[in-house]
């Protein structure tokens, strides 16, 4: 369906076009930042896509460890996403809950796909947006303004870092069954 190469062709540019369309969305009532307001639209776009295609690998996926892995971003993602959402009404940043472009295309394509190439390709796209997500997670982490975003973006960022540890474990498992 999509080879490693074009995934990595939208993977680079998956993050730059969440942040260009979040930037025509900053919002003047906002009580953080515009670099804040970034870093929680773009963190809700990811999150929404990553809610999405979780969902997708628990009923798609051929492995049941895939399966578990999607229910389990399901449930770590979502709370992920609640959390953000309280902190955005306190901050009054009106999120997007949407995917942005590149995810959704991601997303349609994993649709088409079942059983084992749907799981390979499943956990390339987690290896890829996990190290998108888990950058962005650390740079707010480090270098963000607001007190409190910075320290949602410190609290998640270890649940980044494990999910992605997991996707390359579960690919790994993967590839060597399929050179038995």
């Amino acid at each position: 369906m999509f080879d490693s190469f074009s995934r990595s062709a939208i993977a680079v540019p998956v993050l730059t076009a969440v942040i260009a369309a979040g930037c025509s969305f900053l919002q003047t009532s906002a009580e953080v930042t515009p670099v804040d307001q970034q870093f929680m639209l773009t963190a809700a776009s990811v999150g929404t896509a990553e809610v999405d295609m979780a969902e997708l690998a628990a009923r798609q996926g051929g492995d049941p460890a895939v399966k578990a892995y999607g229910e389990r971003l399901a449930r770590a993602h979502t709370g992920i996403n609640d959390e953000l959402t309280e902190l955005a009404e306190r901050k009054h940043v009106k999120l997007i809950k949407a995917m942005d472009p590149a995810n959704r295309t991601l997303y349609e394509e994993l649709t088409h796909l079942n059983g084992a190439m749907f799981d390979r390709e499943y956990l390339l796209a987690q290896i890829n947006i996990h190290r998108m997500a888990n950058s962005l997670y650390e740079s707010e982490a480090q270098a963000g303004e607001d007190d409190d975003v910075k320290a949602f973006a410190a609290k998640n960022a270890p649940a980044g870092a494990a999910h992605l540890q997991l996707a390359q474990t579960l690919l790994a498992k993967e590839r060597q069954g399929a050179q038995k």
